[in-house]
C-alpha cells in the first residue's frame, strides 16, 4: 500500500513539474521585455539620431551649391538712351562758349554701346556779345594791341563707341540708394570750325551716371575733340574740351530679366 502511495506521489509530482518550470518561465519575461524594450528605444534614438545627422550634413553640402545673384535695378541692355545736354567750353581762356546738343546712344550690351552725337555752340545769330570769346581775350588785345590766334568752334557731329568698365552704388543720408556707372567712349566726326567750316575731328568721351528711376538718369559728360586746322597762317593741332550735364530718358522704360543676362 506503501508502495502504491509513493508512486501516486511520485506521479503527482511529475505532473506538477512543468507547470512550475512554465511558471518560473513567465515571471522571468517581465524585465526581459523591459530589458528588450529599452533596448529598442535606444536603437530608435539612435537611428533617429543619424537621420538628424545625415540630414544636416546635406543641408550644409546643398547649402554650399547656393549661389545667391542679386538682380540689379537698372538694365542698359537693348535700351536707347535719350540725352539732352548743355556743355560749357573749359580748356582754353581765351574761350567762354556755353552749347547745347543731343546723345543718342544704344546699349548692345550692359558693358557695351554705340551712339550719336551733337551740339552747336555759336549763338551770333541771337546776340552780337555772344561771340563765344571770354574777357581774357578782350584783355589781351587791349594789351597787346593784336588779335590772339585761336580755334574756335561752332559745333559738332559724330559717333562714338563706348564701354562701361564700372558700376557701382551709394547712399544718399542713409535712406536712398543710388547706382551709377562711369563710361569711356572714342570716336570720330567733324567740327565746324569758325574759320575754315567742317573739319575732320577725333573723340574722347567720359561719362558718368545716376539713375534714379528705370527709365530716368542724370547724365554728367567730359568730351575732347582733336583736330587739325589752319588758322592766319597757323597750322597745328587743337583740342576742343567741353563738360556737361544733361537728363538720360531711356527707351523703352522697363524691362525684363532673361536667364543668359
Amino acid at each position: 500500500m506503501r508502495r502504491i502511495v509513493s508512486l501516486v506521489v511520485f506521479a503527482l509530482l511529475l505532473l506538477a513539474m512543468p507547470e512550475f518550470v512554465l511558471a518560473q518561465d513567465s515571471s522571468v519575461p517581465e524585465d526581459a521585455e523591459g530589458t528588450d524594450s529599452m533596448d529598442r528605444d535606444d536603437d530608435d534614438e539612435a537611428q533617429q539620431s543619424r537621420i538628424v545627422v545625415r540630414s544636416q550634413k546635406k543641408k550644409r553640402e546643398f547649402s554650399d551649391k547656393i549661389v545667391v545673384i542679386q538682380r540689379k535695378p537698372f538694365m542698359r541692355r537693348n535700351r536707347v538712351e535719350l540725352s539732352p545736354m548743355f556743355f560749357g567750353s573749359i580748356n582754353d581762356s581765351l574761350l567762354f562758349q556755353l552749347g547745347a546738343g543731343l546723345n543718342v546712344n544704344y546699349h548692345i550690351l550692359e558693358w557695351l554701346y554705340v551712339g550719336a552725337t551733337g551740339a552747336w555752340q555759336d549763338w551770333r545769330f541771337v546776340s552780337r556779345d555772344s561771340n563765344g570769346l571770354s574777357s581774357a581775350y578782350n584783355d589781351v588785345v587791349d594789351a597787346t594791341d593784336a588779335i590772339p590766334t585761336t580755334s574756335i568752334v561752332n559745333g559738332y557731329v559724330g559717333g562714338v563707341v563706348g564701354f562701361v568698365p564700372v558700376y557701382g552704388k551709394f547712399f544718399i543720408f542713409n535712406t536712398a540708394v543710388v547706382h551709377w556707372d562711369f563710361s569711356l567712349g572714342i570716336g570720330g566726326g567733324a567740327v565746324h570750325s569758325r574759320a575754315n567750316g567742317f573739319l575732320g575731328a577725333g573723340m574722347i568721351t567720359v561719362d558718368h551716371r545716376w539713375y534714379f528711376l528705370k527709365w530716368l538718369s542724370l547724365n554728367f559728360n567730359v568730351r575732347g575733340w582733336v583736330y587739325y586746322e589752319d588758322v592766319s597762317s597757323r597750322k597745328g593741332v587743337y583740342t576742343h574740351w567741353q563738360a556737361g550735364i544733361g537728363i538720360g530718358f531711356w527707351l523703352p522704360p522697363s524691362w525684363e530679366y532673361k536667364s543668359d543676362w
